[in-house]
């Protein structure tokens, strides 16, 4: 599994405020285990830059965090993602992305 963080992810943005005319919003929570992309799902749909909260990886994880599978990973969200899709001029998503560690 590839792994990118999320500072290099790339694709449309906008940085407009919401629209006046959202009368709506659905909030999605997304959750997943240790490594699985829920950050990169984030980046990946969000029309603005997502909000990470993305921290480097450190020896306090050792034992503790399982990453078979991703040994190369080195960034770990240790509180919420944040992005958001207007998917009308009246409806608006709000995504989360949940830490994928027990201990966050």
């Amino acid at each position: 599994m590839d792994f990118r963080s999320s500072d290099t992810i790339t694709g449309p943005r906008s940085e407009d405020v919401l629209p006046t005319t959202a009368t709506a919003a659905v909030k999605v929570v997304i959750v997943g285990g240790f490594g699985v992309g829920k950050t990169t799902m984030v980046g990946s749909v969000s029309e603005i830059r997502p909000l990470t909260t993305e921290e480097t990886m450190t020896q306090a994880g050792v034992g503790v965090d399982d990453n078979a599978g991703v040994e190369t990973k080195t960034a770990t969200t240790v509180a919420m993602d944040f992005g958001r899709i207007s998917l009308s001029e009246e409806l608006i998503l709000y995504l989360f992305g949940t830490p994928g560690q027990e201990r966050f």
